[in-house]
């Protein structure tokens, strides 16, 4: 077998191999690293990288130590589940570095974290006034959950005494011509709700690239050629 062709082979496979191990450790990995999964992450791609490149390298060995470290991860991550103190050492607990209104510098000194910062992380929030923070806790994933003061939160409906209704996912009806039966059912709605929604446009389902009720109850339609007015 010649190099070029073994190596599409090996990278199709640690690929492959990749996307499994993801699936098996959870979404959490993807969305919002832990130092657990950051590491086994970073192990894991560097496994993989060389089971692509390294042709001397047993490929069997590499696969078998891609699969433990994904086992493993797995595995801690369940008894992170089980057991809160567990939870506490592999993962790490929230850090409190804002407490009513005051910077806790002897927090951020623990985990090296600067004032700059802090600042940066709070901007990121749109918070750009320290004064308006009544709360600020890293977490273990390194994100940064704020409270803010009462005075600067903004206003909601409930505080105008306004009254509101429920609101839902937009829901996909026709997609690429094909009518999405199992949304129907979904949202309480008929064939014959939509059959007549469609002739009061006088359209077919095989005219419609998408249509979608939205949130708030409206039919959002893009026609296959859709009618412009010039």
């Amino acid at each position: 077998m010649s190099d070029f062709i073994e190596t599409i082979i090996r990278t199709i496979f640690s690929v492959f191999l990749l996307i499994i191990s993801t699936h098996i450790i959870g979404r959490q990995a993807i969305s919002r690293l832990t130092y657990l999964h950051y590491i086994v992450n970073i192990t894991i791609g560097s496994i993989a990288g060389n089971l692509a490149f390294e042709y001397k390298l047993n490929p069997y060995l590499i696969t078998l130590s891609i699969v433990l470290l994904t086992a493993l991860s797995a595995l801690l991550s369940y008894l992170a589940l089980k057991s809160r103190t567990f939870q506490r050492w592999i993962i790490g607990e929230p850090v409190l570095l804002i407490d009513k209104g005051k910077i806790l510098e002897k927090n951020l000194s623990k985990i090296n974290m600067g004032l700059e910062v802090l600042s940066q992380s709070l901007r990121r929030k749109d918070i750009f006034d320290i004064n308006e923070v009544e709360c600020a806790i890293l977490e273990p994933d390194g994100e940064l959950s704020v409270l803010k003061k009462p005075m600067y939160l903004p206003v909601t409906r409930k505080d105008l005494s306004l009254q509101t209704s429920n609101r839902s996912f937009p829901t996909e009806l026709i997609v690429d011509g094909e009518i999405v039966v199992e949304n129907l059912a979904k949202r309480n709605l008929t064939m014959e709700w939509l059959e007549k929604e469609l002739n009061k446009r006088k359209l077919t389902p095989e005219d419609v690239n998408y249509m979608v009720l939205s949130s708030n109850h409206q039919l959002y339609i893009d026609l296959y050629q859709d009618r412009l007015n010039h």
